[in-house]
This record gives C-alpha cells, sequence and structure tokens, in this order.
C-alpha cells in the first residue's frame, strides 16, 4: 500500500510540473503575436521587474514608412490588451519598433522608429476595440516617434 501511494504522489507531482510548464508566460505571448508573420528572427521579448519589453523589426508588417506606425499600433493594441488581461501581475508593457532607413549618404541603418509605454493603470480605461492602430502611439502614457514617421498636425 505504501509503495502505491508513492507512485500516485510521484505520479501527482509529475503531472503538476508539466501543467506548470505549459502554463504560458508573458515573454511566449509576446513572442507569438509578434511572430505571426514571420518576424520572430527580429524580435526580443523580456519581462524585467514586471515589466513586458518587446523590441521588433516594423518590415514584415508594413510597407514603408507611411505604414509603420498604423501597423505598429495593431500589434501594440493585440500585445498590451492581452498580456495585461492574460497576465495580472503585469505592471508595465512596451513595445519598441524598429524600421530600416537610409541615412543622407546612402547607407541602410536600423534605427528605433517608434516606442510606447502603457501602465496597467491606463490600459484599464482603454476600449481597445474602439481604438484606431494609427492612434495607439497617441494615447500611451510614454510614446516618442522618429520625427520623420511623425505625422505633421498642422
Amino acid at each position: 500500500m505504501k509503495t502505491f501511494a508513492r507512485f500516485l504522489l510521484a505520479g501527482t507531482m509529475l503531472l503538476a510540473r508539466c501543467a506548470w510548464a505549459t502554463e504560458p508566460s508573458p515573454v511566449a505571448f509576446a513572442k507569438s503575436v509578434v511572430s505571426e508573420r514571420g518576424s520572430q528572427t527580429f524580435a526580443t521579448v523580456s519581462y524585467p521587474d514586471k515589466t513586458l519589453i518587446v523590441e521588433f523589426r516594423l518590415e514584415p508588417y508594413s510597407a514603408g514608412k507611411a505604414t509603420a506606425i498604423r501597423a505598429f499600433g495593431e500589434i501594440t493594441k493585440k500585445i498590451a490588451q492581452g498580456a495585461f488581461s492574460d497576465f495580472p501581475k503585469i505592471k508595465n508593457v512596451q513595445l519598441i519598433g524598429n524600421l530600416s532607413l537610409r541615412d543622407k549618404r546612402g547607407h541602410d541603418t536600423v534605427e528605433r522608429a517608434v516606442m510606447v509605454k502603457f501602465s496597467k493603470v491606463k490600459a484599464a480605461t482603454i476600449k481597445w476595440d474602439n481604438v484606431e492602430p494609427a492612434k495607439v502611439v497617441e494615447i500611451a502614457d510614454k510614446h516618442w516617434i522618429l520625427p520623420e514617421l511623425a505625422v505633421d498636425k498642422k
């Protein structure tokens, strides 16, 4: 009887570990969203101090400078909304979009094109389904856009 109880206990422990191991993490979630269009080789995801940081290339999602902000907004909506709803311990979500640009001398460089940071408090006040992807950057707690991509508001 003791042997049976030991096997039962060991089996329960193994199953519990397997269930814990298959539980999705914020990093795995963000990587799955970014890699939907094959950008996994250009994405970096980290989770320090309950802040999900996702840095990715915009080329697989946009046709160039004209659509970069809208494409970034679409990805940001998916990641921010999903991260805050699925992982309650997350306090902040920061996304960084990089874009390959050509400088004045004709050299191609990868530059930080756009960055947003949402706090959990701010994200809770947003109706994500009603936000236009091109406007996501403007409603973030903190944001930065490469001047070349900024829309002229005159």
